[in-house]
Parts: C-alpha cells; sequence; structure tokens
C-alpha cells in the first residue's frame, strides 16, 4: 500500500509534557518507564487539549515507523484509546490524523493480537469510509486496506504451518479476525463513477494485494458491479496512468481466480481493445493486456459464443507482425507471455498455426530465445513448445479425415472450430506447419512423437491414391519424412512404424511418380532410415534384422532397375545402398543375378568417369568377387580396357577414396581370368610366377577374353606399388603380378618399357616400401627378361635404365631379408643371359 497522507511537518519531535523517547530508545524502557509512559500518553489523548492531542498523534506517527515499536503500540491500550477516539471524535482534523496513525501502525506491524480484532476497529474505519469528508475517507481507506492486507495474510501463514493441507484449498480465515460482506461491498461501492479518485487508487490497491492471496479473498470481491467498475477505470481516459493499471491488475487476479469472470471482462473490454494495448501501452500495462488475453483464450470455453468475441481478434492484419515484434524487443516477462498467448492462440484456431508458424521470422527469434538465459523465458518457452506441438495430433487427423473425404469424392463442409470467414475449407492447407515446424531446433527434437510418426505413417499410405492437391501435398510430406529421418533418435525410438510403413510407402510412392523431386525424395528418405538401421543394433536383433532384409529384397530390389536409370543423384544412392545390403547380407548376389542386372551395374564404367561415384566401383567389386556370377558374363561384359583407364583417371586426378576399389575390381578381373587355370593356386606370395612352365602360361587361352588390355596399365600399377598407404601398394603389386600370369606377353612388354619406374620403386625400397612388394617387383622383373628371351622380342631398352638397375639389383643381392636376396639373384641371373 501507498504511504499514508500526513503532514509531516518536521522530524523533530514534537513539544510535550513528559520526556519523548526516539524510537532507539523508546524500545529499550524497562515495563516500569513504558506504563508510566503510556498512562501519560492515554491521559492526554483523553484530555480536552486539543494541541497536546495533535503532538501526541504526531509522536506516535514517528514511533509508528520503527517495527518494533509498532507492535508494542499496535497491540497496547494506545490502540484501543485512538480506535475508541476514531469513532466518537467530532474534529475533521482530528478523524483524518487518526485514521492516517491507524493505518500507518497496522502498516509497521509484523503482529497483531486478537484483542484489537474486538476492539471494533473495523467498525471505526467503516464509518470513517462513509464520512462525507473526502480527506477522512481516503485515511480510512487506506487503513482498511493495511488492515485486510494484514488479515488476509494470517490464512497464509496457517497453512505454512500446516503442510498437510491442500495449499490449493480455500477456505475461511481461521482467525478471530471477521471481515463482514457489507465492508467488502462498502470498498465495492468505493469504485464507481464520481469517487474521489485517491480514495479510489486505496481501493483498488486493497483489492490487488489481498485477492493476490488466493480465491476466498478473489471471490470476495468478484462481482458483478467491481468488475464493471474495475473496467471502466481501466480504461477511462481521465484517470492517471497508475489508477488505471492498478485496476487492469485488480482484473487479471480476480479472473484468475474466478475464471468464468472473464466473459463479463471482455463484455466491457472486447478483445481487440485489449489487443491493441498490447502493442501501444508501456510495459505494464502490457503486460495486464496479455494475462487478460491469455486467459480469455485459456478459458474460451466458458464464453458463450466464443467465436464472436474471439473472430474479430483472429483475422487482425497486423496481429501476428505486431506479436513478433514483441517476443523480439520485449522484455523478459513480455516476451514469455507473448510466447504463451500465440501458443493459445494456435491452440484455438488452425488458422493461426498457419499464419505464425509458416513465418521463418518467427521461428527463428524462438530459436535464438532458446539460448536466453532468463528463467521465465525459459519456462515460458518450455510452456509454449509444448502447447504447440500438442496440437499437431489433432491437426494431422483432421487433414488425414480430408484427404478421406476427398478419396471419397464427398463434398466438405466447413471445418468446426475457431477458424476465420476467409479460411480455407479445409486442413490440408496447414500441412506445411509440421515442415515448418520441423525446421526449427527448438521444435524439431518434439515434434516426431510416436502419434505424429504414426499419423505421418497414415498420410503416406494415403497419397498413393490421386486426389487434387496430392502433388504438392506429397512433396510437403516427403519433406516432413526428410527432417524426420535427419533425427536419428526418432527412426530408432520407432522402428517398427519405420520398416513396416515408411519405407514400404516410399517405395509404393516411387513407382509411377512423374515428379523427379518427389522420385528422388522417396529414396533419399529410404537411404537415410535404411543406413541409420544398418547401423545400429536393436534391442531385439533378429525380428528387425529379418524384418529390414525383408524390405531390401521385396521392396527395394525389384525398383533396382529403374532406379539407376533415373536421374541424377537417384543412381548414386541406389548404388550405394545396394553396396551396403550386399556387405550386411541382406541381399545376395543371387538376387540381383536372377534379375538380370548386371550389365546395368558395370555400366556406369562405360561412361564419362567425371560423374562415376565410388557406389559403382564397390558394386562392380561386390559382383566381380561374388562366385555366384559367372566368369563367363564378366568376360562378355568387355570392361576392362574400361577398368584400366579408371584406374589411371583416379590416379592422376589423386581420388583417393577411388584409388582402393578401383585397384580390388582389378585384382578380381585378373583373379577370374587365372584362377580357372589347370593347378592355379593362389598365393599371396610372387612364385606364382614361377610354379609353371611359361609356355603353358601363355598358350592357355585366358577365361575373359579382354584381360590382356589390363597390360596398357602397368605403368600406373608400378606408380601405385610405392604408394605410402600399405594397402594400396600391395593391391597394387598383387595386380602386377597376376598380370604377368594372365597376360605375360603384354605384361612384360609394358613392364620392360617401364624400367625407368621399375628402377625408382626398387630404389625407394631399401628405404621402407614394404619387403612383399619389392619381392613381387622383383619376380616380375626376373619373369620379365625369361619372357623376353624366350619370345625374342624387339624392345627398345634403354641402356642408363639396365645399368642403374643393375647396380641396384647387385645392392639387393646382399640384403639381410633372404627372400629379396633370393629374388635379387635370380633376376641377376637373367640379366647375365641378356649380357650373352
Amino acid at each position: 500500500m501507498p504511504s499514508r497522507k500526513f503532514d509531516k511537518g518536521s522530524d523533530a519531535i514534537p513539544s510535550l509534557p513528559f520526556h519523548a523517547f526516539p524510537p532507539s530508545d523508546f524500545m529499550k524502557l524497562p515495563k516500569d518507564k513504558l506504563d508510566v509512559l503510556y498512562n501519560r500518553i492515554v491521559s492526554i489523548l483523553n484530555g480536552n487539549v486539543n494541541g497536546e492531542k495533535e503532538n501526541v498523534i504526531r509522536y506516535l506517527e514517528i514511533l509508528g515507523t520503527n517495527a518494533e515499536a509498532a507492535n508494542v503500540l499496535t497491540n497496547g491500550p494506545i490502540m484501543l484509546v485512538i480506535v475508541k477516539m476514531l469513532r466518537q471524535s467530532k474534529a475533521l482534523s482530528l478523524r483524518v490524523k487518526l485514521s492516517s496513525l491507524i493505518g500507518l501502525l497496522i502498516r509497521h506491524s509484523t503482529s497483531i493480537g486478537d484483542d484489537l480484532a474486538n476492539s471494533g476497529i473495523l467498525g471505526a474505519l467503516t464509518d470513517g469510509l462513509r464520512d462525507r469528508q473526502e480527506k477522512v475517507r481516503r485515511f480510512s481507506m487506506a487503513a482498511i486496506g493495511e488492515l485486510l492486507f494484514y488479515i488476509s495474510t494470517l490464512n497464509d501463514a496457517a497453512r505454512d504451518n500446516n503442510p498437510q493441507e491442500s495449499p490449493s484449498k480455500d477456505s475461511r480465515p481461521s482467525s478471530s479476525w471477521q471481515v463482514p460482506n457489507s465492508l467488502i461491498s462498502l470498498i465495492s461501492s468505493v469504485l464507481r463513477k464520481g469517487e474521489d479518485d485517491l480514495t479510489q487508487l486505496y481501493a483498488l490497491r486493497t483489492i490487488e494485494n489481498i485477492s493476490s492471496h488466493g480465491g476466498y479473498w478473489a471471490t470476495r470481491f468478484t462481482s458483478q458491479d467491481v468488475i464493471s467498475n474495475l473496467c471502466y477505470i481501466f480504461r477511462a481516459p481521465g484517470k492517471q496512468e497508475s489508477m488505471r493499471l492498478t485496476a487492469g491488475s485488480c482484473l487479471v487476479r480476480l479472473v484468475r481466480f474466478s475464471p468464468p469472470s472473464i466473459q463479463q471482462v471482455i463484455e466491457k473490454l472486447p478483445l481487440k481493445d485489449i489487443t491493441s494495448s498490447v502493442f501501444k501501452g508501456n510495459q505494464r500495462e502490457q503486460q495486464i493486456c496479455l494475462n487478460l488475453l491469455n486467459m480469455a483464450m485459456l478459458g474460451s470455453h466458458l464464453l458463450t459464443n466464443a467465436g464472436r468475441h474471439l473472430l474479430p481478434l483472429m483475422e487482425d492484419k497486423n496481429l501476428v507482425s505486431n506479436l513478433i515484434s514483441l517476443i523480439e524487443q520485449g522484455s523478459e516477462v513480455l516476451r514469455g507471455k507473448a510466447l504463451l498467448f500465440v501458443a493459445v492462440l494456435c491452440k484455438n484456431g488452425k488458422r493461426c498455426l498457419s499464419q505464425f508458424f509458416c513465418n521463418a521470422r518467427l521461428l527463428s527469434t524462438v530459436d535464438r530465445l532458446a539460448k536466453e538465459k532468463d528463467k521465465y523465458v525459459q519456462h515460458c518457452l518450455e510452456a509454449f513448445v509444448h502447447s504447440v506441438v500438442s496440437t499437431l495430433p489433432g491437426l494431422l487427423e483432421s487433414i488425414t479425415g480430408d484427404i478421406q473425404q476427398l478419396l471419397g469424392g464427398r463434398r466438405h463442409g466447413q471445418i468446426s472450430g475457431l477458424n476465420s470467414r476467409n479460411s480455407p475449407k479445409n486442413s490440408i492447407h496447414f500441412f506445411p506447419v509440421v515442415l515448418h515446424l520441423l525446421g526449427s531446433s527448438s521444435f524439431k527434437h518434439s515434434v516426431a512423437t510416436p502419434q505424429v510418426l504414426q499419423l505421418v505413417a497414415n498420410l503416406l499410405k494415403l497419397t498413393e491414391l490421386p486426389f487434387q492437391g496430392r502433388d504438392d501435398f506429397q512433396i510437403t510430406l516427403l519433406r516432413v519424412l526428410e527432417s524426420i529421418s535427419e533425427e536419428p533418435t526418432a527412426v530408432s525410438n520407432n522402428p517398427i512404424i519405420f520398416i513396416r510403413q515408411v519405407l514400404p510407402g516410399l517405395t509404393t510412392l516411387y513407382k509411377g511418380n512423374k515428379d523427379g523431386d518427389a522420385r528422388f525424395l522417396c529414396l533419399k528418405i529410404f537411404f537415410d532410415v535404411m543406413v541409420l538401421f544398418l547401423n545400429e543394433a536393436f534391442e531385439d536383433e533378429q525380428r528387425p534384422a529379418e524384418e529390414l532384409k525383408s524390405v531390401s529384397n521385396v521392396h527395394f530390389l525389384p525398383l533396382y532397375p529403374s532406379l539407376i536409370e533415373d536421374e541424377d543423384p537417384i543412381p548414386m544412392y541406389a548404388q550405394k545402398l545396394l553396396v551396403m545390403l550386399i556387405e550386411c547380407d541382406y541381399i545376395k548376389i543371387s538376387d540381383i543375378l536372377h534379375m538380370k542386372a548386371v550389365p546395368q551395374c558395370f555400366e556406369s564404367l562405360l561412361g564419362d568417369f567425371s560423374t562415376i561415384n565410388v557406389s559403382n566401383v564397390m558394386l562392380c567389386l561386390a559382383l566381380a568377387s561374388a562366385p555366384e556370377l559367372e566368369t563367363r558374363i564378366l568376360s562378355q561384359l568387355k570392361v576392362v580396357r574400361k577398368i584400366g583407364n579408371l584406374l589411371e583417371f583416379v590416379h592422376a586426378k589423386e581420388m583417393e577414396d577411388f584409388i582402393e576399389p578401383t585397384l580390388g575390381l582389378c585384382r578380381a578381373f585378373l583373379l577370374r581370368s587365372v584362377s580357372s587355370r589347370t593347378g592355379f593356386v593362389h598365393s599371396k606370395q610372387p612364385t606364382l610366377l614361377y610354379d609353371s612352365p611359361s609356355e603353358s602360361s601363355a598358350d592357355q587361352q585366358p577365361s575373359i577374353k579382354d584381360i590382356i588390355d589390363f597390360g596398357a596399365n602397368v605403368g600406373v600399377l608400378l606408380e601405385l606399388s610405392k604408394s605410402c598407404e600399405v594397402n594400396i601398394a600391395d593391391l597394387a603389386s598383387e595386380c602386377l603380378v597376376l598380370l604377368f600370369k594372365a597376360a605375360p606377353r603384354e605384361a612384360t612388354m609394358n613392364f620392360l618399357m617401364n624400367l625407368y619406374k621399375v628402377s625408382v620403386l626398387l630404389e625407394t625400397g631399401r628405404h621402407g616400401t614394404s619387403h612383399l612388394v619389392v619381392e613381387r617387383v622383383l619376380h616380375a622383373l626376373g619373369f620379365s627378361w625369361r619372357q623376353y628371351l624366350l619370345h625374342s622380342m624387339i624392345l627398345s631398352i634403354c641402356t642408363s635404365d639396365m645399368s642403374k638397375l643393375e647396380a641396384i639389383i647387385s645392392d639387393l643381392r646382399g640384403s639381410n631379408i633372404k627372400s629379396i636376396a633370393d629374388a635379387s639373384s635370380r633376376v641377376a641371373k637373367e640379366l647375365q643371359r641378356i649380357h650373352r
């Protein structure tokens, strides 16, 4: 409550016929001296000398500003005398001072005994409130306010001392103070038009303060007259701002504890007018208006003809932008309350969902608010997100029903609920809201609940059939699924919905779909979900694995021929997924063979290498390595030259991801070519070059007829054999040895034409290159010289390269590694034969 309005004068203690102790000394007096002082004060108050009375009252006012002194004075005989004087006094100035003193003492007292409750103080102050003099009414009202506030706190203290009592239980005060209804009615009457403004202000603050203590006190002031008068004062242009805002604060408190009273409030204060004040008033007025709006929206079910009140609000063209501005720029409290208002608006009308959440400005603002540390804002933001997300199941159910009606050919009527007169007649237009929410970091993790996922899966099933607007709807639906699939927990926590409904539905939607974007999204979502499942361990390992295997074979594999013929980047996703499914043993090579899709898998090698991807090569490698695939089929493909060219290309372009799988593909073809030969036993060691007569190796027809084309790639194999990457060097050198076995003449010619590279490789071999790689190159060199002599080849060999090689070989013969020393000795013997 505000300070009492009394004439303070000087702070000095007035002249008195007894020694006046200052407040600090007053509390130190022993009881006998206090009793003497009390008797002197009471004697003067009961006397006839008005000047002395006024001085004593001034002295008591000075003492009353001290809480300890106020407690002593309020609970002692002096207060009883003051109450008696107020009831009997006829002098205006004395009644004003007595009313002011009573209010001052009560205000500073922390404890008031029951004796004062029986003193008639409430009656005396009530009479003062009926006084014809404004000043008496003002201070009587102020004193009543202080006393009622104290009385209202007694019930709080009682609840604190009895924790077993429900804190929400509204009971009458258990103290000896009894506040009659006549006093409540009298206070209410003060609010009527024409009453003194200051008296009204004290009455308003009385209602504001005690209504904060719960339903009992708020209910006592909740009447049609009070609410009507409060609404009048809140909007009265001639009233002081503090008065209007206090009236607004009273309205908020009364409605909070009596929700049905919101009907009467908005009859007097239309929601549209309240909303305009949110964006024009000061911060306190904005807060009051937001509180009223939130309670009106939350209590809309209590309103008679709610649409009549709410529709004008919904149709305000500036509502959305103004609220977003408030959320962006308002104080923490206003931001929080504005968020809640947006949430309750959306609860009451689907149209608001679209207006607010198809607005990137709001969502970006909300995402920024999530980073703020203010606890109130964070609590409001949490409630905001929860409230908005809770509307989605109803929205999706409504959309489902609308699509079913469209599919059934029935005319769709107006959707029930709070919608604008100009809003669409079905809910399908609101579906983008879900997509926009998924794009917000604040909502993304909350939207994909099992219930929402199931409803989205149902919509996916419905889009298999044509209906008006399906093309646009299916793109939005696929974007929604794409966003959900990017959230791993949403997928992994709901495997049954995805495996049994979403994945099959995506393949069905892909078939025959003329929209390239839709087809791509179908495969991309299918790919993302499958990859997540393939990389994740399930609690029940067997069942999901079997179901995924079924999805792979029943839904994905039959589509594969169409997928790799589709526009980019669909083939890349399809090939990569197929490779993963083969590696996980969900799809077998025999399944691909039955589809006669092998030539399609190798077609990527026949085109422009700039568009090839690793998955192309990995898929070809998996097929070429599979024993189920006949070598005859590989031979018929005639792709060896293309594979060799690819190896040259990826090495020249330093495409590191491609080099190892491409070498693996070369090795697979070379192994296929030599493995069917009589007596062939594959070994990592290079001695296989001497396991059988070279003549027979040359005479046997290769299983893959164009394998000789790899001869042109000896140079790149030598370069890759000195790679720092162990796996690459190992694969390249092994391919070199296998090439000599598969096509000895072509390998020899190209090998001897690259003696400089051989020299470099063997030179580096003395400083860290794998011993096995060096050994393989040495065996290849010795084998080449044998072939050179055996077939009397005519080649132009640089003598300087020969001399350098001889020196390196001589050095390697002294190696501590027996296999290298032996291989070097064998090469040296072949070199001696060349010289002879």
